[in-house]
Formats: C-alpha cells, sequence, structure tokens
C-alpha cells in the first residue's frame, strides 16, 4: 500500500456481532481476529457468486478452537476506486457437519 492510499477499513455488522454472541465459545474474539486481518489483507476468502455485479463477496472458514465451533464467515468488499475501501463483516454461522447439530 502507497502512502497516499488510504487503509481498508474492516467491521462487524450488528447483526454478525449478535450472531457471534449467541453462538459463544470466543466466536466474537476469532471473528474479530479475523476482520483485523482483512484491514492488512482483503482477499483472503473465496470469492462467492454476487446477483449484483461487481459486488465482491467472499467466504472464509475459521477452524473450531475450544468450545468454538468452525465457522463460516461472509463478508463484502466495496472497493470503489481508489481502492482500498470497506469490509463488511456480514455473516457468521457454525459450520454443520453431517450428522451434527450446531444447535443454531
Amino acid at each position: 500500500m502507497s502512502d497516499d492510499q488510504s487503509p481498508t477499513i474492516a467491521e462487524i455488522t450488528g447483526e454478525a456481532h449478535a450472531r457471534c454472541l449467541a453462538i459463544g465459545g470466543g466466536a466474537l474474539e476469532a471473528v474479530e481476529a479475523l476482520r483485523a486481518e482483512l484491514e492488512k489483507n482483503p482477499e483472503p476468502g473465496r470469492r462467492a457468486h454476487s446477483p449484483v455485479g461487481g459486488m465482491k463477496i467472499y467466504t472464509t472458514r475459521l477452524e473450531g478452537a475450544g468450545d468454538r465451533p468452525a465457522l463460516t464467515v461472509t463478508y463484502v468488499y466495496d472497493a470503489p476506486p481508489p481502492e482500498p475501501g470497506l469490509i463488511r463483516i456480514a455473516l457468521v454461522s457454525p459450520v454443520r457437519f453431517a450428522g451434527g447439530d450446531a444447535g443454531l
């Protein structure tokens, strides 16, 4: 990133924040760590198809740890010129395994 380029800003939406609290087990802390990483590297996830042209939607997985299940995190990267832009972590959900029940 050049000195004249503004940094990427990443935020966790209110809905995603509430979902992390409902999941518990350190989910909010894990997503907060991802948020901080996204400010340094905005596109580490897998790009998902977007019905809105040009919208960059990504998903990434955070492995489970301790009491926290593995999580799927979906975020939107809004990077109009000049990039970088704004990242909104919009959706957090526990990964469901065949035969398992994440309870949420």
